[in-house]
């Protein structure tokens, strides 16, 4: 009987964890993709880049399938009208604005998508300057 509880409260504190996280997961995704798409196309590469920085995310690996629905839901809404997902992906952002450590991470990763490729160019850094403002940081700082 004593194990059925320590089974069931592992799960529990993995379901809570996951929902915990949820926010900077969405976040992480919708900063990546602001910046992906910030010179009209996104390519695979900073895609792939960003599944693996958020699967090698201890805080965010366990969402598994989600990552990549996420990713692909945003994509999508992105891609269907760049102003209203624009709108809706600062709003995800927003989520993780009072966490100074999650939005930090999010800003950072969202750096490393810029430079996925190698080069960050004019775009890209118009696009941080947005997503910094809207967390209080400077890119200069991170880039």
């Amino acid at each position: 009987m004593l194990k059925f509880f320590k089974k069931k409260t592992a799960a529990a504190k993995v379901t809570l964890h996951k929902v915990e996280n949820r926010d900077l997961m969405e976040a992480i995704v919708a900063g990546a993709i602001l910046v992906a798409y910030a010179d009209g196309d996104c390519s695979p590469d900073e895609l792939l880049k960003l599944q693996d920085i958020i699967e090698s995310n201890d805080n965010l690996k366990h969402f598994g399938s989600d990552i990549g629905s996420t990713i692909d839901k945003y994509s999508a809404m992105y891609e269907s009208g760049k102003r209203i997902a624009k709108m809706k992906l600062m709003k995800e952002l927003a989520d993780v604005s009072a966490d100074e450590e999650q939005k930090i991470e999010a800003f950072i990763i969202a750096i490393e998508i810029a430079d996925a490729d190698g080069e960050i160019d004019e775009k890209e850094i118009a696009v941080l300057k947005e997503i910094g403002k809207q967390f209080g940081l400077n890119p200069d700082s991170y880039i």
